[in-house]
């Protein structure tokens, strides 16, 4: 059979390991120093990396020489290039060394080989998770610092731009017609100086998430020349073109790495399931037991509620249960996904189907609304409201229409900067985009307009 490019293979690496520190506990993506990452741009036109800002990073050698980099999945699972393994006899093998928590490569220091704050996991991405063009990611190795010279004993780091998709096609096909069906991603700018480089292959390709956390989303794999310029490629000698830096592009291949082993029975799964209710009636969810890893944002494991054709209500984690949700729709979708690290004990969720009229009560909880006009009122009203209860409403209205919110009375608690009663108006169903803050007594009538279709306030 004839050998498929190079380009399109991984690597996963089985580590047996007597003297490795358990995995336990330690949160994927999470670096001590990772703020620090895109202030300190050798790779190529990089700079010296800090101790301990790429915990997941792997020194893949032979006979103590660095040859290739490497990525921290589990204490038991490393991903690397797999043409760092094209010579893969017994004897090669045996003398194949991972060391983690590396940084310089001439000193052995006592962190070495532990999983705590120098040896972490990274995270892969999440099903459908995508980083744009120009999404600033880093790359690190102890590869040639320039082309054709040294390689880097202590750590080195760059920043590099990921590259359109489109661009990234056209680049390589100056180089190498044939390519098609390309299963890689570049990154890089196109007048060259900063890059990977020979050495650094099979290490990790990083973006950022909003809440810090660092994704796998390529491994270094290949590319002509270190550092070059590749703008106006085509219009160059075939001897003189050259190419951004080039990745497998990992998001491809998530399921392969679940078919190869990473499946755990606690860890890394997605669940969903559909709900239908007959069509006058509508749908209410109850929690009765209620534990997931925790997270600001619920971005590691997470449980979303979906009403209609896809529109998102809710996204729960953490260990206390969500208040009941009643959902104006006759369908909803519940979507669980837990990553690689850090497992709960999971949910209990109870639906059933309630008449049209259905109200919370006094306990309040998260009404899901896709029909406005609709007035909300605080529960009681317009008696008083009880203590400690927490409402959420969602609305959603038609695209290309806007939601308007009129106040026709509105007495709350008076405090300083609303910090005991109050109504917060949010343009997301995750409230992250805060729109007002209302907490005044006797409110005259005001209007608020929200420009998106989708609107959450609490």
């Amino acid at each position: 059979m004839a050998p498929l490019p190079l380009w399109i293979f991984t690597v996963l690496l089985c580590l047996l390991c007597h003297s490795c520190a358990a995995l336990s506990g330690v949160k994927c993506g999470s670096s001590k120093l990772r703020g620090t990452l895109h202030r300190y741009l050798r790779i190529v036109g990089g700079s010296q990396g800090l101790y301990g800002s790429h915990p997941w990073l792997v020194s893949l050698r032979f006979r103590e020489s660095h040859f290739c980099g490497a990525s921290i999945l589990t204490d038991r699972w490393l991903l690397s290039a797999a043409h760092c393994f094209s010579t893969s006899t017994q004897a090669f093998l045996r003398g194949v060394e991972a060391v983690v928590g590396d940084y310089d490569q001439r000193v052995v220091d006592r962190w070495e080989q532990r999983f705590d704050d120098f040896a972490q996991p990274v995270c892969l991405p999440l099903p459908g998770e995508i980083f744009l063009p120009k999404t600033p990611c880093v790359v690190a190795g102890w590869g040639l610092m320039k082309e054709r010279g040294q390689m880097a004993s202590v750590l080195q780091e760059v920043q590099l731009d990921l590259v359109d998709p489109a661009i990234c096609r056209h680049v390589l096909q100056t180089i190498r017609p044939e390519l098609q069906n390309l299963t890689v991603l570049c990154a890089g700018p196109d007048r060259g100086g900063k890059d990977a480089c020979q050495g650094d292959s099979g290490g990790p390709l990083l973006c950022p998430r909003t809440d810090g956390q660092w994704v796998l989303v390529g491994i270094t794999s290949w590319g002509k020349g270190c550092g070059r310029g590749w703008i106006n490629n085509w219009m160059k000698p075939l001897t003189r073109r050259s190419s951004p830096a080039v990745f497998t592009n990992l998001p491809m291949f998530i399921k392969w790495l679940r078919w190869k082993g990473l499946n755990y029975s606690n860890n890394d799964r997605e669940h969903s399931w559909s709900i239908s209710v007959p069509g006058s009636k509508r749908i209410l969810l109850e929690f009765f037991r209620f534990d997931l890893e925790n997270h600001p944002w619920c971005q590691s494991d997470h449980l979303t509620v979906f009403a209609g054709e896809g529109l998102p209500i809710g996204r729960f984690c953490g260990s206390r249960s969500p208040a009941p949700l009643l959902i104006h729709s006759n369908t909803a979708t519940l979507q669980f996904m837990s990553d690689f690290s850090i497992s709960g004990l999971g949910f209990s969720v109870h639906f059933r189907a309630v008449e049209n009229d259905y109200t919370l009560g006094p306990s309040c909880g998260t009404v899901a609304l896709f029909q406005p006009p609709a007035a909300l009122q605080s529960p009681d009203y317009p008696q008083s409201y009880g203590d400690d209860i927490h409402c959420r409403w969602v609305i959603y209205v038609p695209e290309g229409y806007v939601v308007k919110l009129d106040f026709t009375d509105f007495v709350l608690e008076e405090s300083k900067e609303c910090q005991y009663d109050s109504l917060s108006v949010f343009g997301d169903f995750e409230a992250k985009e805060q729109i007002d803050l209302q907490q005044e007594e006797h409110k005259d009538l005001d209007e608020e307009e929200n420009h998106d279709n989708d609107f959450d306030f609490r």
